[in-house]
């Protein structure tokens, strides 16, 4: 997607198809473009509010979309008639216009007050209106999950991928995930565990960068409003494609972090370096694991506990739903010490001494004999 230049005008941004889905709130993607583009260009709200009202204007009309850009182009032209006829040379605009308007078709051009109030809107919308209520009507018939207040909360999606979302986390699934494409989008922390299948590279996108990878598992943090972004590997191999600079990319090894920071509009190459830095992963404290993903750890002492009880405990602590659909599968009894960074992987560890099967659900995981 080509940055705009920065000397476009309302009616570049109008004929836009990408700003018109922006506006309209029917591309993901082009909804994160266009704020990151406006966190970065602060100075351009005011032809970005007017431009979205005449999207909004346009959207409404009844008739062909065509026909009315045409309008909107002759309303365009005859505003900057307008304005080199009334105006002297080297005179500023009035910012007093409040009655005077133009029309061409349906369209009306305000100033003054009715500005303030469109960019007063404007930037209550783009920079306080909750991620979640952006994006939950976006990709209709795919699946959207959130943590809330929760702790964590585990998701096994279609592929066998297992994410553990943190507090205030959310990712939404395009449709066709596991079929066509394995692309989500997150808002938040969390972890993945994702399932290896070379035919479909698993992609988490967001606002800062685009992350992808075969099989592997890695810890990434992007909550919204955050002016930087963590990415941190476990093991396998990731790529992070910038969404900042097109074309630039970094590659992780195993036990590396990723910090990305946003640039300004106008940066160096040392700033570049700067802004995505490399480190190696640290433990803290008498932990083996790393700093970044211990929120995701459980050490699990067991001592004679029947399945039941151990499977409360994973419930509580993973934030999934665990159902025992077997009697005598509750009753097996378990000791020994558990840390793994899944609750999958645990599962799979109790299962080495006593033989049970167990299903996973995007919401639950059952277990049977």
């Amino acid at each position: 997607m080509q940055i705009p230049e920065d000397n476009f005008n309302v009616e570049d941004l109008v004929c836009s198809e990408s700003f018109q889905r922006y506006c309209l709130g029917t591309d993901l993607k082009d909804e994160l473009f266009w704020k990151e583009w406006l966190i970065r260009l602060p100075h351009k709200l005011p032809e970005v509010a007017e431009a979205r009202r005449l999207v909004h204007l346009l959207n409404a009309e009844q008739g062909n979309r065509a026909a009315q850009l045409e309008q909107l182009k002759e309303g365009l032209t005859q505003n900057g008639i307008f304005k080199e006829h009334f105006m002297t040379e080297g005179e500023s605009e009035p910012a007093a216009l409040v009655t005077t308007r133009i029309r061409s078709g349906s369209f009306y051009w305000y100033s003054g007050i009715a500005a303030a109030i469109l960019m007063a809107f404007i930037l209550v919308y783009l920079f306080r209106h909750p991620f979640e209520n952006q994006i939950s009507n976006i990709y209709q018939g795919g699946e959207r999950f959130s943590s809330g207040k929760a702790l964590r909360k585990t998701i096994v999606l279609k592929d066998g991928t297992v994410i553990t979302l943190a507090r205030e986390s959310a990712i939404s699934l395009l449709k066709d995930f596991d079929q066509e494409n394995r692309e989500l989008w997150l808002n938040g922390e969390a972890f993945f565990d994702v399932k290896h299948d070379s035919a479909h590279p698993f992609i988490v996108h967001t606002a800062f960068n685009d992350i992808k990878v075969l099989g592997t598992s890695f810890n990434v943090k992007a909550y919204q409003g955050s002016k930087s972004m963590e990415t941190a590997l476990i093991r396998g191999s990731v790529r992070i494609d910038s969404r900042q600079l097109p074309g630039y990319f970094v590659v992780l090894k195993p036990n590396q972090k990723l910090l990305t920071r946003y640039l300004p509009e106008q940066h160096s190459e040392a700033a570049v370096k700067k802004a995505y830095k490399i480190s190696e992963l640290q433990t803290k404290g008498l932990s083996k694991e790393p700093e970044e993903i211990q929120w995701i750890k459980k050490r699990l002492d067991i001592d004679n506990l029947p399945l039941s009880v151990i499977a409360r405990k994973l419930q509580d602590w993973y934030g999934i739903q665990i159902v025992i659909a077997d009697e005598e599968v509750g009753n097996y009894h378990y000791s020994g010490v558990f840390e793994n960074e899944t609750i999958l992987k645990t599962l799979e560890a109790l299962q080495l001494s006593y033989p049970f099967h167990f299903r996973t659900e995007s919401n639950r995981i059952v277990l049977t004999k």
